[in-house]
């Protein structure tokens, strides 16, 4: 048996920062359900400031220092998935940074690297006879925003290339997981876009034998397909509030559920438990109660994956509803502040954009 431990995304910015100069230990009540796993993986979505700028083209931007990194080694983290959105804010200097702490850490990595080559390799495990490839890619509708002339690769997400990487491990390999950073468009959603479960089914179809997403920033339901397990996205893992542009982004609580997601693989099968955990802007701490929601949530998913109509209704509340009811429910604003900033966002919106 070879058993893998998933984690949502990992961002150690802003508060962890100060947190690790304090000596703070936030995953001391989530790593004991995770020394059992051979192997601890999960999305790295913050990388370190390097001294060369930012990358311009993306907002926002998240920011961590090198010192901060180590508190993966508290969580524990073994492997870090790279194809994310924010791989390039920092420039090469900020992935050289990252990507040196965590190979002198003796941390895995995939899905970036400073080749195409390297970005697109497939990490592959093996013990007790049970091997395993992880692949890892990154969607366009994430955003990455990576110049063409950028020193560094991601791991783009395109269907026939990715099908063409199972059918090449495919016959090597007991299992196939596909780690994806996936769904811009319902980012902060609780329920997937309306193409991921039938693209999800495609993947498995082609070969894969489990999916595990990221990017939404919130646990979206899981589901099952011909006995092979989907989660299209595990929610943060921990990621705290961030300052941008002046501005202080608040994590809603939706953001700060988080779900461990444990596959113990055999030859020819996989078993897989849950464990659900809240953020409280200090600790992980266990929320088990949170399965009630979850069983709930996927009867809605169900509804929502047969009926565009419904779904529509879910995006446009996701888009337009949500969205203001998170903003005037913040406690750190007065109601003074929150009209300039609502009357300045929609004086975005209302603005003629060049080209359109």
């Amino acid at each position: 048996m070879l058993k893998i431990s998933f984690l949502g995304d990992i961002s150690l910015n802003d508060n962890y920062i100060g947190l690790y100069k304090k000596g703070v230990r936030p995953f001391t009540e989530v790593s004991p359900f995770l020394n059992s796993a051979d192997y601890v993986a999960g999305n790295f979505e913050c990388m370190a400031a390097g001294d060369s700028g930012e990358n311009m083209l993306k907002q926002p931007r998240l920011t961590t220092t090198v010192e901060t990194l180590n508190y993966v080694n508290q969580i524990p983290l073994n492997i870090a998935f790279l194809a994310q959105n924010h791989a390039y804010d920092h420039l090469e200097d900020g992935f050289k940074k990252t990507t040196d702490f965590l190979n002198s850490n003796k941390i895995m990595y995939c899905g970036a690297g400073f080749s195409p080559s390297s970005a697109g390799k497939p990490l592959i495990l093996t013990k007790n006879e049970v091997t395993v490839a992880i692949l890892n890619y990154v969607s366009s509708d994430t955003n990455p925003n990576i110049p063409d002339n950028a020193g560094i690769s991601v791991n783009m997400f395109e269907f026939e290339k990715c099908r063409e990487d199972i059918i090449q491990l495919r016959q090597q390999v007991n299992h196939i997981v596909l780690s994806l950073h996936w769904g811009g468009r319902v980012e902060g959603g609780h329920y997937p876009d309306w193409d991921q479960p039938k693209l999800a089914r495609k993947l498995i179809d082609a070969g894969a034998d489990l999916i595990i997403g990221h990017h939404s920033h919130t646990f979206q339901p899981f589901e099952i397909y011909k006995g092979k397990y989907i989660f299209y996205s595990l929610g943060n893992f921990c990621f705290s509030d961030y300052w941008f542009n002046g501005e202080l982004n608040v994590m809603p609580k939706r953001r700060m559920i988080s779900t461990v997601v444990e596959i113990s693989f055999h030859t020819n099968k996989y078993t897989v438990q849950t464990r659900h955990f809240l953020n409280n802007g200090i600790k992980l701490i266990p929320y088990d109660a949170y399965h009630k929601k979850v069983k709930l949530r996927k009867h809605v998913f169900k509804l929502l994956k047969s009926n565009k109509s419904a779904w529509f209704i879910y995006y446009f509340h996701k888009q337009a509803v949500l969205p203001l009811l998170l903003f005037f429910g913040r406690t750190d604003l007065s109601f003074s502040v929150k009209m300039q900033r609502l009357i300045k966002y929609i004086g975005k919106k209302l603005k003629p954009r060049p080209g359109v």
